[in-house]
């Protein structure tokens, strides 16, 4: 029956592995710096299927209690990120693999949208990396209070940080579509400051997390 998200989440993830592993992602040739941040650091690149944004920075947690976290903690989800109205896994497809839903509020001049994602993680040789892509399910129509965004890819890399084992570096890419009638233009600005807020509340959180790990 969901053989098909599976195989979606697995063909997120050789893209993120891909796109992680090459060498202009590290030096960021070819990428534009999105706003001068203190402790974050934001990228975007132009492709064939739109903008592309990389959000980097470092979390003050051990890497293993991040990850745990990051993939187990989606019913807390709403307690701490005022960007999220609502969060639910609704199939469990395997130990590394599952379906989630989620709806974010209004952020600036972006309305609130609907996200159906499966998502797959794996752990690679200095961390872990997860990745997210849309999916359509029969049982879960599109509805009429927001607008489901299409994401192309979404993806996190979590890794040791080599100067202090109890932090982790932590990038998010995002690629995506929000539909709507919003001009394209006004998305691409937009959205690497959603981004950066979201990333600041990930920062406060994890220390949180990080000071019981």
């Amino acid at each position: 029956q969901y053989a098909f998200s599976l195989k979606t989440a697995e063909a997120a993830f050789i893209d993120a592995e891909k796109l992680f592993a090459e060498e202009s992602f590290k030096t960021k040739k070819g990428w534009k710096k999105e706003g001068e941040h203190s402790a974050i650091a934001v990228w975007a690149k132009s492709t064939p299927q739109g903008k592309i944004i990389s959000v980097s920075a470092v979390l003050d947690c051990p890497l293993e209690a991040a990850m745990n976290e990051t993939w187990r903690g989606i019913d807390t989800l709403t307690s701490w990120n005022t960007q999220i109205n609502y969060a639910e896994i609704i199939v469990t497809l395997s130990d590394h693999a599952d379906i989630l839903i989620y709806g974010n509020n209004d952020v600036l001049v972006v309305t609130g949208r609907e996200f159906l994602t499966t998502r797959l993680y794996r752990k690679t040789g200095d961390g872990y990396i997860m990745a997210s892509r849309s999916v359509e399910l029969p049982e879960k129509p599109e509805g009429t209070e927001r607008i489901r965004a299409n994401v192309i890819l979404g993806a996190s890399r979590l890794r040791v940080d080599p100067t202090n084992a109890r932090r982790t570096l932590c990038d998010v890419v995002m690629l995506g579509d929000l539909k709507g009638t919003m001009p394209k233009q006004i998305v691409d600005t937009v959205l690497p400051t959603v981004m950066v807020m979201a990333t600041e509340l990930n920062i406060k959180h994890f220390k949180e997390i990080g000071k019981s790990a």
